[in-house]
């Protein structure tokens, strides 16, 4: 059967990993909850919808069932079709459009922030650079505890990951300053109308 495509990131994501012998629905959903800085669903009916609509289109076959009778596993393996889509894949940039597609959800909250009070924005956004130190600090742990000489190119992906946060992180310092500047200013404007009268 021909390819229907196009393909998310998602799709794409599991046909990544079939061929690279992450073959089961377990195992690809075990890997997807260890991998951090994507915002797939690493839910079961997600992974085994994806895995049939890649079969269906004849890119994965299922390869062979393991473990025990009533708790078997589908193993799936690539296609000829499936190899040659993944190899497109990874050989031709994203275009624009996909690279714009960064997920934020700090930024997101940002752009409605002027909903709060002044100090209630300082303040949430003081609790946003403390959950984002925490998130630094984990990354960086998770960066250590990673071999850079048993797959340097998956470690420098990772460090990708540490790139942005660390980006985020001083973006958060830039807006905390100033809704303090503009919080300290309506304070003296406040003062200033107060002593007039």
């Amino acid at each position: 059967m021909a390819t229907s495509g196009p393909y998310s990131e998602l799709e794409y994501l599991i046909l990544a990993m079939v061929g690279e012998e992450i073959n089961s629905g377990y195992a690809m959903r075990k890997e997807m909850n260890r991998m951090r800085g994507g915002r797939w669903s690493a839910e079961s009916g997600s992974v085994y919808r994806v895995l049939r609509r890649l079969e269906q289109d004849g890119l994965v076959n299922e390869a062979r069932k393991v473990g025990v009778p009533n708790r078997e596993r589908t193993e799936y393996e690539l296609t000829p079709q499936g190899e040659a889509l993944l190899q497109s894949w990874l050989t031709f940039p994203p275009d624009r459009g996909e690279m714009a597609f960064i997920v934020d959800p700090i930024r997101t909250r940002a752009y409605f922030l002027s909903r709060l009070k002044p100090m209630e924005q300082v303040r949430v956004v003081k609790a946003w650079l403390v959950e984002s130190k925490q998130f630094l600090q984990d990354l960086e742990r998770d960066l250590q505890a990673t071999s850079a000489t048993e797959n340097p190119i998956r470690h420098l992906a990772q460090q990708n990951l540490l790139f942005l946060a660390e980006a985020r992180h001083e973006w958060l310092r830039k807006l905390l300053a100033s809704l303090k500047s503009v919080s300290a200013g309506k304070a003296a404007k406040a003062t200033a109308v107060i002593e007039t009268t």
